[in-house]
Order: structure tokens, then C-alpha cells, then sequence
């Protein structure tokens, strides 16, 4: 079902499902109601894990599959294996930047810092307070490989963490390209990124992943339509492995782990498409939530709300108000914030 309408607010239930229309935005219904887990802040500080997938510059139209979206009409959706995780295990949010423009280090950093940052431009220095991954790090007491990022853009790595060795960031190094890496600068193709993520989720089990695409945002500033589309679709792959992943976890540990995706930023409208920055259109972005503690009520978000949202699915309270996927989920301050 496709649905467009302009710039009216409306919620519309079907059957077990929401579908959240504003600013053109849908999101696909969910086809099975959900009870809401009964757990305890101290379980979630002990046992949940969260998966934060980035897309870079990946339009909400792209993803969700709604008009405008780049694919052929007689091709499949873009994503077509997150659209059915949504139906059956989550739910689409109508987002929005936090950053000064949307570009991608400052939406970065306003997803880690969960809040807009004094950045600008792809060219900030690090970032100068604590992060999202360090974060949790020290109120969780983990080690430095629990709390990872993997990206496969080169700059990421300002937004991840403030200092070195606190947790583990994983990206390329800066600089012009290089054999058997893309045509771009400071990059790796995305598939090097995933192989080296999933080795890590393997190994070590980490309790906070970071995973930061970028294929899909350099292929749309070469107007490659195809490209782009065949980009989202290894993410759609990429996704739906990691979703596997999660069901071969113990029981205690999978009912609480919780996949989120969303983006740097969005996109210029129509035939703009390509660039960003300029653009208000840019700023319409998405958070998709994935998992047993994800509640189906479709409340709008921005990027900044990404990190008080991982810090509840942990049990965690935060200084900023939670709007939307984590419910009533309990909370309380962390041994070493209560010292």
C-alpha cells in the first residue's frame, strides 16, 4: 500500500498496525500486535545490547519504499527485508537533523553527542565531550571492545569517541583512494566495513555496535541511480544478518537487544536528489527500531533523541526526555553515576 499526502499531520491505524503521515511521510503498518516485555533497569544494565546502523544520506522515500523512491516501478523496494522486519518487529519514525546543516560529521555528532554540537562542516576537529559509545562504557563498567564502531568513512571517527582507548573505533584511515578501495576519498567500501564488523560482533559480543554505511550517500553524489539502489540493497542484506546474528544469542540477552537504523541526513527533493546541504528537504530523515522492546506508538524524532533512547534500551536514565520507541521502559542510574 502507498500512501502520499503533503504537509498535514494525521495518524491512520490499520488493523494492528500505525501509519504515520506528515511532511509526506509513511511508515509501513505493523501486522502483529505487541506485548510489552516485563523487565527491570537492573536486567537491561545487565544483559541488553543495542545495534546502531547508519545509513549515510539515505532518503526515508528510499528506505520505507514510498513515491519518489529511486528504484525502477517494475523492481522490488530497495530494502525490501527491512520493510518486513518493520511489519513484524518494529516500527518507522519521521525524523529529523539536530545538526546546524545537514551534513554528514554534524549529524554524526548530534547522534553521539545526542544533542547539535558546535560542528559545521565534514571538516571538525574530534569531537570534545562524551560520546554515546563512551558513555555507556563507563556507566556500564565495559571494556573498550564492547562499546564498538565500524565505519566505512574515514571522518566518523571524530564524532565516535573524544579520547583514544576507551572504545573500540574501527575505520579507515584519511587520505586519497587507494587500490581496491573505492573511488573516493577516506573510504572503504562498505562490504569491508560489514566483514569486519560481523567478525567482531562474532568474537567478542559487544553490547553497544555502531555500524556506519556510506556506499549508498558517495554513489547518489555521483548520480548514480543504480548504484545507490544497489547500495541500500547490501544494507537491506546487511541488516537482516545481523538480525540473525541476534536470534542465535541466549534468550535473556536476545529478548533484550534492539537494532536501530537511521541516517547523517536526507537528501534534495525530486531531481535534486543528489546533493544536499541546501536543501530543507535534507532535514526529513527517518529511525527505524527493531526488537521485543520496541513499542509501535509513531511519535516524530530527531537525531538527537538517538542517544536517550540507547540509553533507556540499557536501562539508563538520561538527562534528555525519551519521545518515542522505548516506551515505559525503567531506568535508574548506573553504580559508578551513583558514586
Amino acid at each position: 500500500m502507498r500512501v502520499f499526502v503533503g504537509a498535514a499531520l494525521a495518524v491512520a491505524v490499520l488493523g494492528g498496525g500505525v501509519i504515520f503521515l506528515g511532511r509526506s511521510h509513511v511508515t509501513v503498518p505493523a501486522t502483529s500486535t505487541v506485548t510489552p516485555l516485563s523487565t527491570t533497569a537492573a536486567e537491561l544494565q545487565a544483559h541488553a545490547r543495542v545495534i546502531l546502523v547508519t545509513l549515510d544520506g539515505a532518503r526515508w522515500q528510499d528506505v520505507l519504499d514510498q513515491p519518489g523512491a529511486l528504484r525502477n516501478a517494475d523492481e522490488p523496494p530497495a530494502m525490501p527485508k527491512l520493510l518486513e522486519l518493520i511489519r513484524t518487529r518494529g516500527v518507522a519514525l519521521p525524523a529529523t537533523t539536530s545538526s546546524a546543516l545537514p551534513l554528514s560529521l554534524p549529524g554524526y555528532q548530534a547522534i553521539t553527542a545526542g544533542h547539535r554540537t558546535r560542528c559545521d562542516d565534514n571538516d571538525c576537529p574530534r569531537i570534545d565531550e562524551e560520546t554515546l559509545a563512551e558513555g555507556l562504557g563507563r556507566r556500564l563498567h565495559l571494556p573498550a571492545d564492547q562499546t564498538a564502531t565500524f565505519a566505512s568513512w574515514a571522518r566518523l571517527a571524530n564524532a565516535a569517541s573524544s579520547r583514544d582507548g576507551v572504545v573500540l573505533v574501527d575505520a579507515p584511515p584519511p587520505g586519497p583512494p587507494h587500490a581496491g578501495g573505492p573511488p573516493w576519498d577516506d573510504a572503504r567500501w562498505d562490504e569491508e566495513t560489514v566483514t569486519r564488523a560481523l567478525a567482531h560482533w562474532r568474537t567478542s559480543k559487544p553490547r553497544f555496535l555502531h555500524l556506519a554505511l556510506l556506499d549508498m550517500d558517495e554513489q547518489a553524489h555521483r548520480k548514480d541511480a543504480v548504484a545507490t539502489v544497489k547500495a541500500l540493497r547490501f544494507a537491506d542484506e546487511t541488516i537482516a544478518t545481523l538480525l540473525a546474528e541476534v536470534e542465535r544469542l541466549p534468550e535473556a540477552e536476545r529478548r533484550l537487544t534492539t537494532v536501530l537504523i537511521t541516517t547523517d541526513h536526507g537528501r534534495g527533493p525530486g531531481r535534486l536528489w543528489p546533493s544536499h546541504t541546501a536543501y530543507a528537504s535534507s532535514r526529513d530523515i527517518f529511525v527505524v527500531a527493531l526488537g521485543p522492546l520496541v513499542t509501535r506508538a509513531v511519535l516524530p524524532a530527531s537525531q538527537a533523541d538517538v542517544r536517550p533512547m540507547v540509553e533507556r534500551l540499557f536501562g539508563l536514565c538520561s538527562r534528555a526526555a525519551v519521545k518515542a520507541v522505548v516506551g515505559d521502559l525503567p531506568c535508574a542510574l548506573a553504580p559508578v553515576d551513583a558514586m
